[in-house]
């Protein structure tokens, strides 16, 4: 059956997510795998690495959403927002057209299938140290650990040799190179993107050899990086998508909050060099290029929030900018429900002032944010062996950085 690129995801039980079918999350450096990035990763198998879209794990999950059931290891992030009322990423994802596998037309019950949408984290190159990131995903983090080493809440995450992690990219470019004619999405991710010049150059010689007028490219960047790699990799993606050899370029800023609490919370950021870049990018034509902000909810990005989503529809007023967030993963003292919620309410209010509803698209964003809202309304309670936790991790990173978390963040004293 040919395909229809507007048809919506078919498997309509309670729980089921069109990510589990649709969606591959890579950790090249890591040598895992995951259905989404929300929810935990799972060894690949070096030996079978095709297989990484449908192993035991993957297969299992499946079976249980066809079954209304809701899989363990990250699902319960949607859970919980649908539980409390909200809209969830779940039912965000499944409204969304044209990322059924071709296997679900003909078995709409099948859960051995093709991905649609891939997402690659291929080496750990940043010149960032964020605070909730970690060593497998930052170069400078690595660094700093390996100077200080492995204290005071700092998160060890193991990172696969370089000569394992080469031999996984080499597998991941042979797979793409047989399989990207059937790829929606090709997400690609660091460390910082738009530095990691191998993936960079290789995935994009095999676009080159292998068009596919379908294919959304999403390039995550922080937005910092020297404008001779900038504007040398973005103008050649502009000239595949004119040329017809992708359909898009999709570039997703990773960006927070605003102010010096970004610049903190994103150690290394530069506000004035990230608004250039973003300025540019909002004058480009949605011919080839769409543009999104990534932001990830923490304890130290609620606050000034409101004020990234000012720069958002300032930028906005004459293209459409996608507006997407999640909450902060990994270090659980990093997360906004350690605190009573009081802390955030007034905070909520300013958000939802300054989001705008005008499009279907902003509505939409407005939902999900409604839906973490809920969440935290329903989850938040003091924790203070958690709220200590994190003062001892960010004591940590001052005396590494130089940095002063108290002047910036002194709500999280309490």
């Amino acid at each position: 059956m040919t395909q229809n690129y507007n048809d919506k995801f078919p498997i309509k039980t309670a729980t089921a997510c069109q990510s589990k079918w649709t969606w591959s999350t890579i950790w090249l450096n890591q040598g895992r795998t995951s259905s989404c990035h929300r929810v935990n990763n799972i060894p690949l198998d070096p030996d079978n690495f095709d297989n990484f879209h449908n192993l035991p794990k993957k297969i299992a999950d499946r079976e249980l959403m066809l079954n209304g059931e809701w899989p363990q290891g990250g699902c319960e992030y949607c859970q919980q927002i649908e539980t409390s009322g909200g809209y969830s990423d779940r039912q965000h994802n499944n409204s969304i057209g044209g990322y059924t596998p071709i296997e679900l037309y003909s078995d709409p019950t099948a859960v051995y299938v093709t991905p649609k949408i891939i997402e690659i984290f291929a080496q750990n190159t940043c010149n960032f140290s964020c605070v909730y990131c970690n060593e497998s995903l930052s170069s400078q983090i690595e660094t700093e650990n390996k100077k200080f080493g492995h204290k005071h809440g700092i998160r060890h995450v193991p990172i696969s040799t370089r000569t394992d992690a080469s031999e996984l990219l080499n597998k991941f470019l042979y797979w793409l190179e047989n399989n990207i004619q059937g790829l929606m999405r090709l997400h690609l991710l660091g460390g910082e993107t738009l530095i990691q010049h191998e993936l960079m150059e290789r995935v994009l010689e095999i676009i080159e050899r292998r068009p596919n007028p379908n294919l959304q490219l999403n390039i995550f960047s922080n937005f910092n990086v020297p404008d001779k790699h900038w504007y040398g990799y973005i103008n050649r993606i502009k000239d595949l998508a004119l040329a017809g050899k992708i359909g898009r370029l999709d570039l997703t800023c990773s960006i927070d909050c605003w102010g010096p609490q970004a610049e903190y919370v994103r150690h290394g950021l530069n506000l004035d060099r990230l608004e250039s870049y973003l300025a540019w990018a909002a004058e480009q034509s949605e011919d080839w290029l769409y543009l999104n902000v990534n932001q990830t909810i923490s304890s130290m990005t609620i606050k000034t929030m409101p004020e990234l989503i000012e720069k958002i529809n300032q930028y906005s007023k004459h293209r459409h900018i996608g507006h997407y967030f999640m909450f902060v993963d990994g270090d659980k003292f990093q997360h906004p429900d350690i605190f009573d919620y009081s802390l955030w309410a007034d905070d909520f209010n300013k958000i939802f002032k300054v989001m705008q509803n005008d499009t279907v698209t902003k509505q939409e964003a407005i939902s999900r944010m409604n839906g973490l809202q809920k969440r935290l309304q329903n989850t938040c309670k003091q924790d203070n062996i958690k709220i200590n936790q994190l003062h001892e991790y960010l004591d940590e990173l001052d005396r590494r950085r130089g940095t002063s978390w108290r002047e910036l963040f002194p709500y999280l004293i309490v």
